[in-house]
């Protein structure tokens, strides 16, 4: 398979080179020669090597790794990112370690990289199936596990006619899956159900609560909201998603005068256009850097805050009674969708979301099956909901502790995966 593989690669390289010369220049020389196995540092022996693709699977790795660290201390670790931005997120995030690119998927550049980091386990998230560095890490004699496995319809359907990614499948040793759905898909494609486990979503585990009572009830009255008022938060907001927010608002505010509005762009150079439009409807609108300077007075109940600041998104959730997650109401592509909704659930904040949740569609699944989140499909629902919730004090309450609830009930797939690939290591060298 290596060398027909190597070829493949190689011919597709060729008709893509344009695009992948502008990708490498991007990426720096450094990083390109790293992905050809070259400057990797010095050699390690017996390593546990960990692959995430994106800064959201390298970021699900901490709870694990920190695992690690407590029981193998003397075990050096490789952390590997596919894309740019789970390379950034992987420096950031295990500086001790040894981060690296994911190597180009050839079997000579695999082998180098193997032979350096003499992993006795690669372990690899969700559905990173690169099948030279599997099969490469196999010959090796090392184990190679999958933890937080997902595989959409649609991927299965692509693997079920090709039939390369069922070979890759059938090498690992371990495949700990999402759901029993995912699950299904990879038993058709002849994974053994002896190395298949359903052991849940590893993401529910880096969600803890932002702030606790009394810090929310703090930050409340330092944004000028008095307890009886009902804050309405959009976290995360992309263009035209502060509008229906702004309209959903109005409509709240006829139904009860406790109303209160935060907006947070997605993008904090977005704040100023969303400052301009809430004030072109007549509200008294103020961006956080300036009620935090002391330029602009808390707008508070009769006025709608718009937050230009970074990292506060979670505090904010804490404060609010109500919260709608943004970049999922409109469409923004077929990859794209939704952001993190258990942020506000684990705070027992009645959660809303538009219809384009691709990022976050098993949550999405677990919030509706509870009844413990609302779906809105465009901008009307998004005002319809809004109303409904900010009116019905003992709903919202009882809406938020079921989404609560829901991501307590989905917490520890982190350590039952931790379990498994320590039951692996005992039978390595």
């Amino acid at each position: 398979m290596g060398f027909l593989l190597d070829f493949a690669y190689l011919l597709a390289a060729v008709v893509l080179s344009p695009w992948l010369a502008y990708r490498l220049c991007t990426a720096g020389r450094h990083d390109v020669a790293r992905r050809f196995g070259v400057d990797l540092g010095e050699p390690l022996r017996a390593s546990i090597w960990l692959h995430g693709s994106s800064a959201g699977e390298v970021a699900v790795l901490r709870p694990l790794v920190a695992m690690l660290e407590r029981d193998l201390p003397g075990t050096p670790l490789v952390i590997s990112g596919f894309t740019v931005t789970g390379l950034a997120a992987a420096r950031k995030l295990y500086p001790h370690h040894r981060v690296v690119p994911l190597p180009f998927d050839l079997s000579f550049v695999v082998a180098r990289c193997l032979r350096r980091f003499d992993p006795r386990l690669v372990v690899v998230v969700e559905s990173e199936f690169w099948p030279n560095l599997i099969a490469g890490a196999r010959r090796r004699g090392a184990a190679v596990a999958l933890i937080n496995g997902k595989m959409s319809a649609k991927s299965y359907q692509v693997h079920a006619r090709t039939g390369v990614i069922p070979r890759v499948l059938r090498m690992l040793d371990l495949l700990a899956v999402q759901t029993e759905e995912h699950a299904q898909r990879m038993r058709a494609l002849g994974v053994q159900a002896a190395r298949l486990r359903v052991t849940g979503n590893m993401k529910y585990d880096l969600t803890t609560a932002a702030a606790d009572q009394q810090q929310a009830q703090q930050l409340r009255r330092t944004l000028g909201y008095a307890e009886s008022d009902v804050v309405i938060i959009g976290g995360s907001l992309h263009e035209q998603e502060d509008d229906a927010l702004l309209d959903a608002y109005a409509a709240a505010r006829v139904a009860t005068p406790d109303a209160a509005l935060i907006l947070v762009p997605r993008y904090p150079a977005d704040a100023v256009a969303v400052e301009q439009r809430a004030r072109a409807r007549g509200y008294r609108a103020a961006r956080k850097t300036a009620v935090d300077a002391g330029r602009e007075p808390v707008p508070g109940r009769d006025g709608v805050l718009v937050v230009d600041t970074v990292g506060e998104l979670g505090r904010l959730y804490a404060a609010a009674d109500l919260a709608f997650v943004g970049g999922s109401l409109f469409f923004r592509g077929s990859n794209k969708g939704g952001h993190n909704l258990m942020e506000p659930a684990i705070l027992a904040v009645p959660v809303l979301f538009g219809p384009y949740n691709f990022s976050f569609k098993e949550t999405v699944e677990d919030l509706l099956a509870a009844d413990a989140g609302r779906l809105v499909r465009d901008a009307s629902e998004l005002a319809a909901a809004v109303v409904a919730l900010a009116t019905d004090r003992q709903g919202r309450r009882a809406l938020g502790v079921r989404a609560q609830q829901v991501v307590r009930a989905g917490q520890g797939a982190t350590a039952r995966n931790y379990a498994l690939l320590v039951n692996l290591l005992r039978h390595q060298r």
